[in-house]
């Protein structure tokens, strides 16, 4: 799967937030479908959002910040975004490897 196409059908057809106060946010509201954390994402962080919300899935892409927030479009580091609609990407699809 080309990750970077899919999130950017993502960002363009459905809803994706971004950072680790905005996806822990929606984590706990029950809004999230998915979890995606960069290679470099602090570990205390990802422990957090695994423990605290353990039905929601989390993805570790093996892009850094710097290179997710690129693969998103944006112009600026990207440690985690939540998945709140995929839209008309195949983000779901990614298994749980967390």
């Amino acid at each position: 799967m080309d990750i970077a196409r899919q999130l950017k059908q993502g960002i363009n057809t459905g809803s994706i937030v971004f950072g680790q106060r905005q996806t822990h946010s929606h984590c706990a509201k029950g809004l999230a479908k998915m979890v995606l954390v960069a290679a470099n994402c602090p570990e205390e962080y990802v422990n957090k959002i695994r423990t605290s919300h353990p039905k929601v899935p989390i993805h570790q892409v093996k892009l850094v910040n710097r290179q997710l927030g690129d693969a998103c479009g944006m112009a600026f580091p990207i440690s985690s975004l939540c998945i709140l609609d995929p839209g008309q990407s195949d983000l779901l699809q990614l298994e749980n490897n967390l």
